[in-house]
């Protein structure tokens, strides 16, 4: 199996949504793992990456119909049972097994919460003032450097080349990337059997 780690390495503060809240004192939580930990769950980092590959075969610097083969065919309704899978395979995002283990002892599940801090938000009127009722509670994430793993069984060997063309088109990620969050360099290196 052939496979390669992708690096994000986070410069501020970043929100990877859950899509949910927790109550009325936070309107949006950031992903989390079992340990409490932040992570990027592996659908998100394959669609992310996806995203790069695209804007590389858009631009030229790949060749076209890549996307396709490395992550398969996007469906819709109508032709769902048509698509076909791509050949890469991504795992979640994490801070690593060293860190999830230490975040489930007694000591790491109280400083497990000093990798997230809350930002508030609310629209502003014509006036300059705060619009009633939209004030918003995000929690967001510290910066850190998270690690996923991309492999493939497939014997297409030119993947890793372009998964390193296209990680650094993407510059953020995440919710509210372009209100200043989400700032990230993404790398790409094969894992050394």
């Amino acid at each position: 199996m052939n496979s390669a780690h992708i690096t994000f390495t986070f410069y501020g503060y970043w929100h990877m949504g859950t899509g949910s809240g927790m109550g009325p004192a936070l309107d949006a939580a950031v992903a989390k793992s079992d340990a409490g930990l932040p992570v990027i769950p592996g659908k998100t980092v394959k669609g992310l990456l996806r995203e790069a590959v695209m804007l590389a075969e858009e631009c030229g610097q790949i060749a076209a119909g890549m996307t396709v083969r490395l992550f398969g065919s996007q469906t819709n309704l109508e032709d769902r049972f048509s698509s076909e899978p791509g050949i890469l395979s991504f795992t979640d995002a994490t801070l690593g097994t060293a860190m999830e283990s230490w975040a489930k002892t007694e000591e790491g599940k109280g400083l497990a919460a000093d990798f997230y801090s809350q930002i508030a938000s609310t629209a502003i009127d014509s006036n300059g003032l705060a619009d009633e009722k939209t004030l918003r509670v995000s929690e967001v994430t510290i910066p850190l450097t998270l690690t996923s793993t991309v492999s493939t069984d497939a014997a297409h060997t030119s993947w890793l080349p372009i998964l390193q063309t296209s990680a650094p088109l993407l510059r953020e990620i995440g919710s509210h990337r372009h209100r200043g969050l989400g700032r990230v360099s993404i790398s790409v290196r094969e894992v050394q059997s």
